[in-house]
């Protein structure tokens, strides 16, 4: 009886141990005023009709606000269109070239489309993004640097 009870009381006290959670907000309104938030930015500004931000901190706040960084690779054309939703038929909002390295923030459902943040081509080695550290809570990227939605197919992970 006794080994009974003290078997009972260790799972219990198993289970409530590996239950810790760490809680991550994907509340618009709340995350937009997060203190992390670069810009200052409380509203979306010149965003297009259809346009769907690129996200950060889609991995918690324990992780890089962008988990990868990927290169322009295997291009059919000349340049690789920026689009601004993740859709063969949204707006084109900018282009990369091959070889141009962007961090690799969110993914549409089907995994077709990258939302990237990437520098402006002749600001690449001066500008920092502010994706490279972890942000408190998911939100929509507001700056410094572009970003967009790509097909997955060319960019080239270079690290995870």
């Amino acid at each position: 009886m006794m080994r009974t009870l003290f078997a009972l009381a260790l799972i219990g006290y198993t289970a409530s141990a590996c239950s810790e959670t760490t809680e991550v907000s994907d509340d618009l309104q709340n995350s937009q005023t997060d203190i992390e938030n670069p810009t200052g930015q409380t509203e979306r500004v010149g965003t297009s009709p259809g346009e769907r931000p690129v996200r950060i901190g889609e991995g918690g706040p324990r992780f890089d606000a962008c988990q990868g960084m990927g290169r322009v690779a295997d291009l059919r054309e000349a340049e690789l269109e920026v689009l601004i939703a993740p859709f063969d038929r949204a707006k084109r909002k900018d282009a990369l070239s091959i070889g141009q390295f962007v961090h690799i923030c969110s993914r549409s459902h089907d995994q077709q489309w990258l939302g990237i943040v990437y520098a402006p081509a002749e600001d690449t080695d001066t500008i920092d993004c502010g994706v490279s550290t972890p942000v408190r809570s998911k939100r929509d990227y507001d700056g410094p640097c572009k970003s967009g939605w790509v097909e997955s197919t060319f960019i080239k992970l270079v690290a995870g």
